[in-house]
């Protein structure tokens, strides 16, 4: 729906392939992407004039955000499942009751609870893979996967006791790309290029898609050439083939 509030949410999987999703209790005002260009910064020989650089590579995009926790009470708490779809619709008497009681009481905003959530999703290294999962970060047209770099939390306000109940945390990722990818990507003519890529815990072959051509819509095409009925379960470890694709027709 036009003009609907979505929340900026980090979303991972773990080793069974279950989503693992975090939804921002406030929306970033900003947020800043970096892209990096390097080059080698070997010097001239003295009494020689200088010459261009020469192009090295260019370092995966970084984004930095900032997320609020906050448990004064001033930012309401977001509404989670049966709660979330009924907010915003009018229920009256006996209906109202009905669903006040199916909910309950909605728990209070736990500022410490919601960071080590928030922790466990970007931070903790995970045993499985041996280091911090990948995490996406979706949030309107914007879609960045990658894992997390740097970590920094600004503890802002407290109660008379020093508990913390405003905490503001600058969370910054750097961008992945796949070993066989990686390798297309290092060739002038990488747009051209064949693929065949293997299916990782939590793919989904729209994603896949988009990783390849940075344009999910093919991905209808790419299960008709790979013989893929349901293309929404998707087994670790198989391989699918992606072909050139001429974007200009």
């Amino acid at each position: 729906m036009s003009g609907e509030l979505k929340k900026l949410k980090i979303k991972a999987f773990d080793k069974a392939g279950n989503p693992l999703v975090y939804s921002a209790l406030v929306n970033p005002d900003t947020y800043i992407i970096k892209n990096k260009v390097n080059y080698n910064p070997a010097p001239p020989p003295p009494g020689n004039p200088g010459k261009d650089q020469q192009y090295n590579y260019t370092s995966p995009p970084d984004i930095q955000f900032d997320f609020i926790f906050d448990s004064t009470g001033v930012i309401p708490k977001p509404l989670d499942g049966l709660a979330g779809a009924l907010s915003g619709i009018p229920v009256v008497g006996a209906v109202a009751s009905a669903i006040s009681s199916a909910i309950g009481d909605t728990p209070p905003y736990d500022i410490i609870t919601e960071i080590e959530t928030f922790k466990n999703i970007v931070l903790t290294y995970d045993g499985d893979i041996h280091e911090p999962r990948t995490v996406q970060l979706l949030w309107g047209t914007l879609f960045f996967e990658g894992k997390l770099t740097s970590l920094q939390f600004n503890y802002k306000l407290f109660n008379p006791d020093g508990t913390p109940i405003r905490v503001v945390a600058t969370a910054a990722f750097t961008g992945t790309v796949e070993d066989n990818l990686r390798e297309a990507l290092k060739k002038a003519n990488s747009p051209d290029l064949t693929h065949i890529r293997k299916v990782q815990q939590g793919d989904t072959l729209s994603l896949m898609t988009y990783k390849i051509y940075g344009d999910a819509s093919y991905y209808q095409e790419i299960a008709r050439i790979n013989n893929i009925v349901n293309f929404r379960n998707l087994k670790p470890g198989d391989e699918i083939y992606f072909p050139p694709v001429n974007k200009s027709k």
